[in-house]
C-alpha cells in the first residue's frame, strides 16, 4: 500500500501552516507600526511576546524589531520551501527529498533558535509549545522518509 497521498497531505500542512503563520506575523508587524488597527483581529501576539522575553535584559526597542522580523524572514522562507517541497513531489509523483530535506531543515533549525532564545531571555512557558512543534516536524520529516510510497 502507498502513503503517497499521505505524505503530499503532510508537506501541504506544513506549508499551510508556515504560510499562515507568515501572515498572522507580518499582520502583527502592521498593528506595531499602526499601519493596521491595533484591534486588527488576525495578528498572532508574537512581537507583544518578543518585548516581554527582551525586557528580561532591558533591550533596546529597536532589538525587538529586528528579532521579530528575523523570525518573519525565517518562517517565510520555510513557507516557500515547503510550498516548493510539495510543488515537486507532486510534479514528481512521488516525495522529493532534496527539497523536502531542505525545507524540514530550515523549520528545525527555527525551532531549535527559538528554544535556545527561551533559554536565554528566561521564557521557559513558551519553549514548550516550540519543543513541541520541533519534534512534530521531526515526526513528519521520519514519516516522509521512513513509511511506504
Amino acid at each position: 500500500m502507498t502513503l503517497y497521498a499521505f505524505k503530499i497531505g503532510l508537506l501541504a500542512l506544513w506549508a499551510g501552516w508556515y504560510s499562515l503563520v507568515v501572515i498572522t506575523n507580518a499582520a502583527d508587524a502592521l498593528k506595531a507600526l499602526a499601519i493596521l488597527p491595533a484591534d486588527w483581529p488576525l495578528a498572532s501576539q508574537n512581537f507583544r511576546r518578543i518585548r516581554e522575553a527582551t525586557a528580561v535584559y532591558n533591550a533596546p526597542p529597536w532589538l525587538d524589531a529586528v528579532l521579530f522580523a528575523g523570525v518573519i524572514i525565517w518562517q517565510s522562507a520555510g513557507a516557500v520551501l515547503f510550498w516548493l517541497a510539495l510543488a515537486h513531489s507532486v510534479a514528481g509523483h512521488g516525495v522529493d527529498f532534496p527539497h523536502t530535506n531542505l525545507a524540514f531543515t530550515v523549520a528545525l533549525a527555527l525551532w531549535g533558535a527559538f528554544i535556545l532564545a527561551e533559554e536565554i531571555f528566561k521564557q521557559y512557558r513558551a519553549e514548550s509549545s516550540h519543543l513541541l512543534l520541533f519534534l512534530a516536524q521531526l515526526l513528519s520529516l521520519l514519516a516522509l522518509h521512513l513509511l511506504p510510497g
